[in-house]
């Protein structure tokens, strides 16, 4: 009786049957994929909402200056804030 050749199968399976990493590490895995696709989607829209406040404000500047008129003002903000 050889005692490898009896349980060869357990010392070459014992990593995936294992208890931590079936119920432990597979979820936590998960979950910080999750939270990471969470991060990046919420910078993104952050960032967008960002450069959207950014170029209002350079048309408002360009209101007050007097470069632009109304009636443009007016169109560019709406296609601006159509994104929203």
């Amino acid at each position: 009786m050889d005692f490898q050749e009896d349980y060869q199968y357990h010392f070459e399976r014992m990593f995936q049957d294992s208890f931590m990493f079936q119920y432990l590490l597979q979820p936590l895995i998960l979950f910080l994929i999750i939270i990471l696709i969470y991060v990046f989607i919420k910078k993104k829209l952050l960032r967008d909402e960002k450069e959207d406040l950014e170029s209002l404000k350079l048309l408002q500047e360009l209101l007050d200056s007097g470069t632009i008129n109304d009636n443009e003002f007016q169109k560019k903000k709406n296609r601006i804030t159509s994104k929203w």
